[in-house]
Parts: structure tokens; C-alpha cells; sequence
């Protein structure tokens, strides 16, 4: 058995995976997906928020500096969280077009 043997076994294979799988299961899995990044995003901006602002209360709480650092962290928190999500949403819609020009790929062959 050649590469070429393989390579078009294993489409075969992909091609055959797809068509067993009904639709109903591909859209329940992509809506699952989309609920988990949505989670995921939540999660990242207030956890910016959180630690920002257990930081600035501890700076607070040390140099008795009660609101001051307490308000700048909170929004140095959020900017982070903001951030962080920016990046995790661009990393998530670069891998969904990889993956679909990949499907449009196979399709092809």
C-alpha cells in the first residue's frame, strides 16, 4: 500500500465519518462549543476584574491608602480581562476558519 493509497483510504474514512453523523449532532455540537467559549470569555473578563481588585484592596490595606489602589486596579483588572478575551476570541476564530478551510479542503479531493 502506498501514501496515495493512504491518503485516499483515510479521505474515504473522513468522508464516511461525515455522512454517518447527522446533522441534528453537528449543530447540538457546535452550540455546545459556542456555550463553552461564551463561558470561557465570562470567566476571563471577571477574573481580570477579581484580581484586580483583591490587588489594589491589598496595596490598599498595606500602605492605607483605602480607595486609591483599589479603583486603578480594578480598572487595571478589567483592561486585562479585555484583553485577554480579545486574544482568546481571535485564537478561537482563527482555528474555526482553519478548520473550515480544511473541511472546504476535503470536500475538494
Amino acid at each position: 500500500m502506498t501514501y496515495k493509497d493512504r491518503d485516499k483510504l483515510k479521505a474515504f474514512d473522513d468522508a464516511l465519518k461525515k455522512a454517518k453523523k447527522p446533522k441534528e449532532v453537528v449543530q447540538k455540537s457546535d452550540h455546545n462549543k459556542a456555550m463553552g467559549n461564551a463561558y470561557k470569555y465570562a470567566t476571563e473578563l471577571f477574573a481580570g476584574f477579581v484580581i484586580g481588585g483583591i490587588m489594589g484592596w491589598s496595596i490598599d490595606k498595606w500602605l492605607e491608602t483605602k480607595p486609591l489602589f483599589l479603583i486603578i486596579f480594578i480598572f487595571v483588572g478589567a483592561a486585562a480581562g479585555i484583553l485577554n478575551v480579545i486574544k482568546s476570541s481571535t485564537r478561537d476564530y482563527e482555528a474555526q476558519q482553519k478548520a473550515q478551510l480544511d473541511d472546504a479542503k476535503g470536500d475538494k479531493n
